[in-house]
């Protein structure tokens, strides 16, 4: 709790008044605190006197934990479809990156891209890429599960994302 009260004093001295009004404190308790000395506040922090209430909002903290969790996911996915070889294109139709985030994730990530079109699969890569992905019984090609098969083939047949991607958009088209 002491660490509580610290960090209220760091917020009204950062000017965050609104904060502190949101967590209860009267404008009278603001000002108070504002005008603490080192002294005062270390005073308040070693009392044996309890001064906050500390609730927990569980549901709020479920439904947090469970977005951060979705979103690791997403990152996740984000970063494997890039180092997979993913162009600015499918990013964008994926997960509604832009060009710019795109071209930072990779950075972050470590991935570098070449200029130019990228290679044409083989017949024989062709031929094993259509035999996966109609394996894989996906309807939706701008599903995440769509996604997640055209990843794995790509892993499998050492060939680019994109070069996944593109094939399965002119079957899917045909």
């Amino acid at each position: 709790m002491n660490a509580l009260l610290t960090q209220i004093v760091m917020e009204l001295k950062s000017g965050n008044i609104r904060r502190c009004e949101a967590m209860g404190l009267t404008l009278e308790e603001i000002q108070e605190l504002n005008s603490l000395t080192v002294e005062d506040l270390h005073y308040l922090v070693n009392t044996q006197v309890s001064l906050l209430t500390f609730r927990i909002n569980h549901t709020n903290l479920n439904t947090m934990l469970a977005q951060a969790r979705r979103e690791q996911t997403r990152t996740q996915r984000i970063d494997r479809a890039l180092t997979l070889g993913g162009s600015i294109e499918m990013m964008q139709c994926f997960f509604g990156l832009t060009a710019s985030e795109v071209s930072s994730r990779r950075r972050l990530v470590g991935v570098v891209t070449r200029q130019g079109r990228s290679q044409i699969p083989t017949e024989e890569q062709e031929l094993a890429v259509w035999q996966q992905w109609k394996a894989s019984n996906v309807d939706n090609l701008e599903s995440l599960d769509a996604l997640e098969a055209m990843m794995l083939i790509a892993e499998q047949q050492d060939i680019s994302l994109t070069a996944v991607w593109t094939l399965t958009k002119g079957w899917s088209a045909a």
